[in-house]
């Protein structure tokens, strides 16, 4: 008698066998449209073949963050995905989960609240090419990235799993980051400075990837691992970003943490102060590139003026975009609940007008480049814009959900100290813990705020319901 895998077996020798003979026919006459049904037909075969496993599939995509055609991305496939397969597995009763009601799942609501509130106040058309209000296509994002999220927080899964999802989701984005180079490459700003969004992302995923091996304290004291602790730490500072060296310390400031204690992170200190020290006194015989330079210009250095000049200007700038938004009633008009995601035609094509004028400065001081980021709520602000779209409530909200989910990560990551799931909880729950500080204080956007909280909340779930380990109960703190 047949079992489950005989017939998935044979059901993709079948399929195999049938694809291979038309991809031979296609092949002759239409390459491009061949390729992509054979990228759509081995996604649903590999999905189909793996079952309830599909979810390491979702993140694998997830991590990938890969984007392909019209602002749709490697995000939004695996989240369809996941969300079709796994609602034909609970049909035919063989998904596993559990529901479950708690502090996490509240926020979770509350947030969603707030977003659909927003919403109904302020309707926008669903059409995702177009309509008379632009502004759709960021609410259906939303409402697959929280329906994805709901269903992997109520996933009961094998906890070698979890092993394996921190390895795809590594490998993910690794991935992605040539992607990145193809779709990004390398941009200039205004004053001549490059940037190269990729190198962000490979900083990050080194210093991810170390403080899972090992404490980022003990790396430095081991010639291959302090290696690869500088070039991380070299990649984020060479992508110009100041936000990329944010990123990067704080992954290693939390690894030092949970490695070593509060002890480890004042011997952190100083070596930082060090190692800053060491550059400074480099840069004066041997100028870095300025991007570079712009880069760790937040720290005391010998950095040139120019360039220290260029990062406290664009600090500035976004500043006033600020201070407009929040003082005047043209931008937000409802500060409290906010004014939804979308905006009127008639501003998209007044922002449009506006760049292919290429003007200065416009009569009430703004540039032209900040009126067209107030138009469209683009404000290089997580809380901010937060506040145009669901106005002081949901950023609250937002906020309070963010730190609390951290709060749960934390705890977490403490209850697999000493335990083989320690490298997991590190990889998964550090980001979530880096995300409130991230968001409020250096750099966010609102929908992506709300897709990585929601996010948070289901991955922190997976853990709780899922790793093999006592119930977290409060323990000492770290020293």
């Amino acid at each position: 008698m047949l079992n489950s895998k005989s017939i998935q077996g044979i059901i993709a020798l079948i399929v195999g066998t049938v694809l291979a003979i038309w991809i031979g026919f296609s092949l002759v006459t239409d390459q491009s449209e061949t390729l992509l049904y054979l990228a759509a037909t081995s996604l649903v075969l590999i999905s189909g073949l793996l079952g309830q496993r599909v979810w390491l599939l979702f993140l694998f995509f997830y991590a990938a963050n890969v984007v392909l055609l019209m602002g749709f991305g490697s995000v939004q496939i695996g989240q369809m995905i996941f969300i079709g397969f796994s609602l034909l597995l609970f049909l035919m009763r063989k998904l596993k989960f559990t529901l479950s009601f708690g502090e996490l799942e509240i926020w979770g609501l509350l947030l969603v609240a707030s977003i659909v509130q927003a919403y109904l106040r302020n309707p926008v058309g669903l059409n995702l090419f177009g309509g008379s209000e632009v502004g759709g296509r960021p609410y259906v994002f939303m409402i697959i990235g929280i329906t994805a999220a709901v269903i992997l927080s109520a996933y009961q899964v094998n906890p070698k799993d979890l092993k394996w999802a921190m390895r795809l989701s590594m490998l993910g984005i690794a991935i992605g980051i040539p992607s990145n180079v193809l779709r990004s490459g390398i941009t200039l700003t205004e004053e001549g400075l490059s940037r190269i969004p990729a190198l962000n992302s490979l900083g990050q995923l080194i210093a991810q990837w170390l403080v899972t091996r090992l404490s980022p304290l003990k790396a430095c004291l081991r010639p291959l691992w302090s290696l690869l602790l500088l070039i991380s730490i070299a990649a984020a500072a060479g992508s110009g970003y100041r936000n990329a060296i944010a990123g990067t310390g704080l992954i290693y400031a939390f690894g030092v943490l949970y490695w070593n204690g509060r002890g480890g992170l004042f011997a952190s200190f100083i070596a930082i102060a060090s190692f800053l020290s060491l550059l400074a006194i480099i840069n004066l015989n041997f100028p870095l590139p300025g991007n570079i330079q712009r880069a760790l210009s937040p720290f005391p250095g010998t950095w040139e003026e120019q360039y220290v000049k260029v990062a406290d200007d664009s600090t500035e700038w976004r500043q006033e975009m600020w201070i407009e938004a929040l003082t005047s009633k043209r931008w937000i008009h409802n500060k409290i609940l906010g004014d939804g995601i979308g905006f009127s035609k008639a501003d998209l094509e007044t922002n449009q007008r506006m760049k292919d004028m290429k003007i200065g400065k416009l009569a009430n001081g703004m540039s032209a480049q900040q009126e067209a980021m107030l138009i469209n709520g683009s404000y290089h602000s997580g809380p901010v814009q937060t506040i145009r779209s669901t106005g002081y409530v949901g950023m609250l909200i937002l906020v309070l959900a963010m730190i609390r989910t951290a709060v749960h990560a934390h705890r977490q990551i403490l209850r697999c100290r000493s335990t083989e799931w320690f490298p997991v909880a590190l990889f998964f729950c550090i980001p979530i813990i880096i995300l409130p500080i991230f968001f409020c204080l250096i750099f966010g956007e609102f929908s992506d705020g709300v897709r990585q909280t929601m996010m948070s909340i289901a991955m922190v779930k997976l853990l709780e319901k899922n790793l093999p380990l006592p119930r977290y109960t409060r323990i000492k703190p770290i020293r």
